[in-house]
């Protein structure tokens, strides 16, 4: 077998956590008050026992152990209340704190509302007036901070066109001596004037027939000869 984890698991999120340390104190004070009871109940029995043998054998000693008993029963009867009520007490933090979950108050904020004593009339009691409060104030205060703090002017965004849908620009000057209302003349197309094609001079052709006129010349010279 292997061997079991150095610590217990835990939960990822802060807020199951501290649920879950809530759950193990109740727990914990429930099994308290649940052994209060039984030692309880263990020591009336034994009481109603004395009372038995009071009534066939009365004796200060029997009246010192009843005294005891009672005693002793009393005292487990008070710490099975406050465990109870410590269980009462935990269920109502573990309701505050699902609550204030759903604020925006810093977590050493939701301490102090979690701290504060609880008492019949609601949930919160008189840590809701105070929360309320302090969310009034913080409103405020941010409402103030935003007022004073310049506002940043955000660039209106350029508007590209496409090329076919572009508008020519209009000329920056104007012609002198054009009314308003005529409208500007429209420009000449400009004509392009093609460059004469120039003849080939025919130097290639003169160097071509050179040779040939040479071999020529000395075939005569050959015919001469012979």
């Amino acid at each position: 077998m292997g061997q079991p984890p150095s610590r217990n698991p835990t939960l990822p999120a802060k807020t199951d956590r501290f649920q879950s340390t809530m759950t193990e104190r109740a727990y914990r004070a429930a099994a308290l008050s649940a052994r209060a009871l039984n030692v309880s109940s263990m020591l009336t029995a034994y009481q109603a026992e004395l009372c038995e043998d009071m009534s066939s054998n009365p004796g200060p000693a029997t009246l010192d152990e009843v005294a005891t008993v009672t005693d002793i029963c009393l005292r487990v009867q008070r710490c099975a209340v406050q465990a109870t009520g410590k269980v009462m007490g935990i269920m109502v933090v573990q309701e505050r704190a699902r609550w204030l979950n759903l604020t925006n108050l810093p977590d050493r904020e939701k301490e102090n509302v979690l701290d504060m004593p609880i008492v019949p009339e609601g949930i919160f009691g008189s840590a809701l007036a105070s929360m309320q409060r302090k969310c009034e104030s913080k409103k405020k205060e941010d409402e103030a901070l935003h007022l004073c703090l310049p506002r940043r002017v955000q660039p209106r965004p350029l508007q590209r066109r496409p090329f076919a849908h572009a508008s020519p620009r209009s000329a920056g000057f104007k012609v002198p001596g054009q009314q308003r209302g005529q409208p500007a003349p429209s420009p000449q197309p400009r004509q392009e004037t093609r460059a004469s094609w120039s003849r080939k001079s025919p130097a290639p052709a003169v160097a071509q027939a050179q040779p040939n006129q040479n071999f020529g010349q000395q075939a005569r010279k050959k015919k001469r000869a012979a």
